[in-house]
C-alpha cells in the first residue's frame, strides 16, 4: 500500500481498524428490565472488539425496537428513537427517562445507532425501518468530531443477554466514516558521498494542506439476506454530491523541523468515505538548506525556501477512504531530487530513494571554419 511519487514526496498508506480491548466483569440486573451492551466493532479479527465506553461513555445512542408476537397480527412498535445512556453507579447501559420490560411472550428486534439526536441538527437523524438505514446529506467538515455509527440488528431476543461485557441488548456498532491521520518524515538529511566530502540537509515544514477533499454526503444501508448485518455499498463509500469540496490545513505546529522516524501532524480527522480519484492531494510546504563539507568545515551552499511538492492521495491499493476504515498516511520528503533504489534496507516498507548527483556531459563544438582572402605587406 505504498507508492513512490515524482519529485520529492513519497506517499505511503496503511490501513487499520478499530482495534483493542478491555474486558468489564458484568454486573448481575434485575429480571425483567432491558439494558444495552455495547461495543465497537474491528472489521480485521471479529473477535476483536472495544468497550463502547472506553471513548463514549458520555455519548448516548439511539435505539429502535419492534415487537413481534406469536401471532403477527401483534407486531408492534416498541421503542422509536429511545435514547441510551450509561449509568456509571450500576455500570449498565439502559434508556434515559423511560423504563421497559421484557414481554412475557414473542420477541424483540433492535437497530441502534450513535450519537443520539432528536432533532437532526448536531447529529443526523437517521431513517431507521426494520430493514433499512438511511442518512441523510451531511458534512463532516462542519461537524468533525461525530463519529456516525451503526449497529446491526438484533432479533428474536426476549431477554438480556451477556455476549461482550454487559447484560443486555448486544449492540455491535461500525463506523459510517472514515479516519485519516498523517505522518512526515524526511527520507535522509545527510548522505557520504565515495569521494569523502559529506552533504547535509535542514528541512522546515511550514505547512500542510489536503485539497479537493469531499465533505458532504448522504448514506443508504440495506438488510443482508442473514437479517442481521447490513450491505454496504461497494466500494464502501457515502454518496458525495461532487460539488462540496474543501481545502484543509493539518496542524504542523509541533512538527518544526523534519528528521528521518515519522512524526504525526495533529490528532487526525473524521472524513467523508470516498474514492479518490477526484484531484484529492496532499501539498507540502517547505523549506530546504543545503550545507557541503568537503572536508575543511561544512558551510550553507544555499536555501529553497517556500518550495511546494505534492502527491495524489489515491494509490493503486487505496483507491479510496472506506467506511469503518483507520487510514495512516506517512508522507517521506527527500531533500533533493532522488530516484528509487529498489530495495528496503531499513525495514519500513517503503522503496529506499538516494539523491541524484549533479554529473557532467562534456561535449567540443566544432572549430569554426573561416576563409578569409588578406594581403600583408612585409
Amino acid at each position: 500500500m505504498r507508492m513512490t511519487v515524482k519529485w520529492f514526496l513519497v506517499l505511503a498508506s496503511a490501513l487499520l481498524l478499530s482495534a483493542a480491548c478491555s474486558k468489564v466483569r458484568p454486573v448481575e440486573e434485575e429480571p425483567g428490565e432491558i439494558f444495552f451492551q455495547t461495543l465497537r466493532f474491528d472489521a480485521v479479527t471479529r473477535a476483536d472488539t472495544t468497550d463502547y465506553k472506553e471513548q463514549y461513555a458520555a455519548v448516548p445512542f439511539g435505539a429502535f425496537a419492534w415487537y413481534k408476537g406469536l401471532d403477527p397480527a401483534d407486531n408492534a412498535t416498541f421503542m422509536a428513537n429511545q435514547a441510551v445512556g450509561y449509568d456509571e453507579a450500576l455500570n449498565r447501559w439502559s434508556p434515559v427517562g423511560s423504563t421497559y420490560y421484557w414481554p412475557k411472550s414473542g420477541s424483540l428486534d433492535f437497530i441502534c445507532y450513535s450519537p443520539f439526536t432528536s432533532d437532526g441538527t448536531a447529529a443526523p437523524l437517521p431513517v431507521i425501518t426494520e430493514d433499512g438505514i438511511s442518512y441523510p446529506l451531511w458534512n463532516v467538515a462542519a461537524h468533525p468530531d461525530v463519529d456516525l455509527m451503526y449497529a446491526d440488528k438484533v432479533t428474536g431476543l426476549s431477554n438480556n443477554a451477556t455476549t461482550y461485557y454487559y447484560s443486555g441488548v448486544p449492540t455491535l456498532f461500525h463506523h459510517a466514516l472514515s479516519f485519516v491521520t498523517f505522518q512526515v518524515r524526511a527520507a535522509y538529511l545527510q548522505k557520504t558521498a565515495p569521494t569523502g566530502d559529506t552533504t547535509r540537509w535542514e528541512i522546515d515544514l511550514n505547512s500542510v494542506q489536503l485539497k479537493g477533499i469531499h465533505t458532504t454526503g448522504a448514506l443508504s444501508l440495506a438488510l443482508n439476506k442473514d437479517g442481521k448485518t447490513w450491505d454496504v455499498p461497494s466500494p464502501a463509500i457515502w454518496e458525495t454530491d461532487g460539488k462540496s469540496k474543501q481545502d484543509t490545513m493539518l496542524d504542523t505546529g509541533k512538527v518544526p523541523a523534519l528528521t528521518t522516524s515519522a512524526q504525526t501532524l495533529g490528532t487526525g480527522m473524521l472524513v467523508m468515505p470516498q474514492t479518490l480519484d477526484d484531484g484529492q492531494e496532499a501539498v507540502l510546504n517547505v523549506t530546504i538548506r543545503t550545507y557541503h563539507d568537503k572536508g575543511a568545515g561544512e558551510e550553507m551552499l544555499f536555501q529553497e525556501s517556500n518550495i511546494n511538492v505534492s502527491a495524489m492521495l489515491g494509490t493503486g491499493s487505496l483507491p479510496g477512504w472506506g467506511m469503518n476504515q483507520k487510514i495512516t498516511y506517512v508522507l517521506i520528503l527527500a531533500p533533493s531530487r532522488a530516484e528509487g533504489t529498489g530495495v528496503d534496507l531499513d525495514g519500513d516498507g517503503i522503496e529506499d530513494v538516494d539523491p541524484v548527483s549533479v554529473y557532467f556531459d562534456p561535449a567540443v563544438g566544432d572549430w569554426e571554419k573561416v576563409t578569409v582572402s588578406a594581403g600583408i605587406n612585409l
